[in-house]
């Protein structure tokens, strides 16, 4: 694990620990305490390494190999028993959880920030992205990833069985589904600038590594999706997204 210092940190407070893991959603965190403008510190945390082939398979054959583990390291279930990230800890308090860590952060620190919508109607809009993003649109997302993987990873004497049956479920199920999450994300962002409403809130924050995976796995073109991408590069322009992307060496979160 690596420490960042961030540059605003106030010696006097007790910094907000990040414990950021690459290619996760970590990344909406950090981007928030950005919005935030709040003290903390990034702990880098790597995913697993690439791992060789079992003995049992070079018997195939000498070249068969095994991609990377892509899980995260044993080192997280020691700052919270679930061993994922996000995760942060505030002084002696570990928070998990994205929708979670979004909400605590915003009430804590952001009451200033209007990145809470006051009103009935775009507060309804609020919690209920807040919880869409990972009850409904990641779980579609994981598998695709998963699915997409498999067929990369799969040993050469059964690939082509992989692929046959990955390119079943995803013509089935994944594709069928995702475009469903696209057509109506499309239409709510065509009602509203953001995703509760007007004004840039923690919603948006939650959605925006979804959001950016989304369009990536689903090669999703603009002209298809005139608001989404109007929508995603309006949240790559903000400051605080571009603060956060650079703390990590990234430009962005599908990167």
């Amino acid at each position: 694990m690596t420490a960042i210092q961030n540059a605003t940190t106030d010696s006097n407070v007790p910094p907000i620990k990040l414990y950021w893991l690459n290619d996760s959603r970590a990344d909406r965190i950090l981007f928030l305490l950005e919005e935030l403008q709040i003290s903390y510190v990034i702990e880098k945390v790597q995913r697993g390494p690439d791992k060789l082939a079992p003995p049992e398979l070079k018997q195939i054959h000498p070249l068969v190999q095994r991609g990377p583990d892509k899980l995260a390291p044993p080192e997280l279930k020691q700052i919270h028993p679930l061993g994922k990230s996000p995760v942060i800890k505030d002084g002696d308090r570990v928070v998990a959880e994205s929708g979670f860590i979004i909400d605590y952060l915003i009430k804590k620190y952001g009451k200033s920030k209007n990145l809470q919508p006051s009103n009935e109607d775009d507060l309804f809009q609020y919690d209920y992205f807040l919880h869409y993003v990972e009850g409904s649109l990641m779980p579609i997302l994981v598998m695709k990833f998963i699915f997409q993987n498999l067929q990369k990873q799969a040993p050469w004497v059964v690939k082509p069985i992989v692929n046959a049956i990955c390119k079943k479920v995803d013509d089935l199920y994944l594709g069928p589904n995702i475009n469903i999450h696209l057509n109506f994300l499309e239409g709510e962002l065509g009602k509203r600038k953001w995703l509760a409403g007007e004004q840039f809130s923690g919603a948006d924050i939650q959605a925006s590594f979804a959001v950016e995976m989304l369009m990536k796995r689903s090669n999703a073109s603009e002209p298809s999706n005139t608001n989404l991408s109007r929508y995603v590069q309006a949240m790559r322009e903000r400051p605080a997204y571009k603060r956060a992307m650079e703390k990590v060496g990234k430009t962005t979160m599908s990167d």
